[in-house]
This record gives structure tokens, sequence and C-alpha cells, in this order.
């Protein structure tokens, strides 16, 4: 232990047993001489600590989980959306298959595939030429005639070709006229007519063409 002087505060380190007596012990400084009294150390009171006394305590068992609700409204908007969006197709549809009949002439001339399509649903031009009638005058032949429009959808006219044919049905001679129309709707004729001057006297008929 370490025992200190309180007159000079010299320290000397001395056994503890040496100097702890029960009455106590007078010492002195070997630096300045000075006498002290040191009581005796004190003896530790060891105390127990109070016991504690806690009630057995039961741990409740975990709940059960608590089941989640149906998403009843979360499954009602996206059926709701899913119907919309179906609705919002088939609008759109309708509407394309509407303008492809409306401008299926347009669309025919623009893409030339679709005219197949419009034969097979029944809605493709039919331009027929119908009543040619030929008529011989003294230095000319006139040949009359009709275009008709026999489907059920709008038709642009190309040009005609007229042609006068030898008894072998070999072409003598011919002309490419203008259409006496330019656009026939559905159901609508329009006649045509040109003149041959000074036919070939080996012309004995007359066949009438579209120039594609």
């Amino acid at each position: 232990m370490i025992l200190t002087c309180p007159a000079c505060r010299t320290r000397y380190l001395v056994d503890e047993q040496a100097v702890n007596r029960p009455s106590g012990r007078t010492v002195r400084c070997a630096s300045c001489g000075h006498t002290w009294h040191y009581p005796p150390i004190p003896e530790p009171i060891h105390r127990d600590p109070p016991a504690r006394i806690e009630p057995a305590l039961e741990v409740p068992p975990r709940p059960a989980p608590v089941p989640a609700p149906a998403p009843v409204r979360t499954a009602r908007r996206r059926l709701s959306l899913g119907w919309f969006v179906l609705g919002v197709m088939i609008v759109v549809l309708a509407l394309v298959i509407l303008v492809a009949i409306v401008a299926r002439s347009e669309v025919a001339a623009t893409w030339p595939a679709a005219a197949r399509v419009y034969a097979w649903a029944g809605l493709a031009p039919r331009l027929e030429l119908g009543k040619v009638v030929p008529t011989r005058t003294a230095n000319s032949l006139v040949i009359e005639g009709e275009v008709t429009n026999a489907g059920n959808m709008p038709s642009e006219v190309p040009p005609l070709r007229v042609a006068l044919r030898d008894a072998a049905e070999k072409d003598v001679q011919f002309k490419v006229i203008d259409p006496p129309k330019a656009r026939l709707g559905p159901g609508d004729t329009a006649r045509f007519k040109t003149t041959f001057d000074h036919p070939d006297e080996a012309a004995t008929g007359v066949v009438v063409t579209f120039v594609r």
C-alpha cells in the first residue's frame, strides 16, 4: 500500500499488514520526522443483495396470421380496365374497317394486293363493257358502247383500247381512247364513242378492252 506523510507529502510503499492494526499504529516520516497516528483500515461490509421474487410469466402463443381480405376492388378495377381496353380496340377496328370500305378505291390503287381482299369480301370494283355497236359510213367506222360499274364500290375507269380485227381475229388496226368518265359509282354507266377514219378493208370485227 502507499503511505503518505501529511506534513511533507513524502510517499512510502509499505506492507499493509505492518500498519493495519486493530487500534491503528503511530508512524514516523523518515524525511521530516513528523509522526502521526494511522487509523485501522475498516473491514468492508458485505451485504447480500435483496432477493428478487419475480412471478412466473407464461409467454403467450404467437397469434395466428389474420387472412388478408380479398382485393375485390383491385379485381374489379382490373376487370373494368380490361373491358375498357377491349371496347377501345373494337371501336378502333370498326373505324379502320369503315375507312377501308369507304376509301376502298384509294386503298386498292395504293395497295394492289388489297383488291383480292375486297374481291373476296364482295367489295371489289367490277367494270363491264357492253352494247358495243360499230357503224360504217362511206369513209369511216364509228364504234360506240357503254362502260358499267357492276360492283358495289366506286371505281376509277381506265383508258379503253378499241381494236379492229380481221377474219382470223388478228388486230389490223387499234387505238387507245380516254374513258368517258374518270370515275364511276356503283351501278353507274357511261357511253363512249370513237371513229376510225379510213378503216382497214380487212376489218370484220371490233374488240374493246380496258388498258390496265
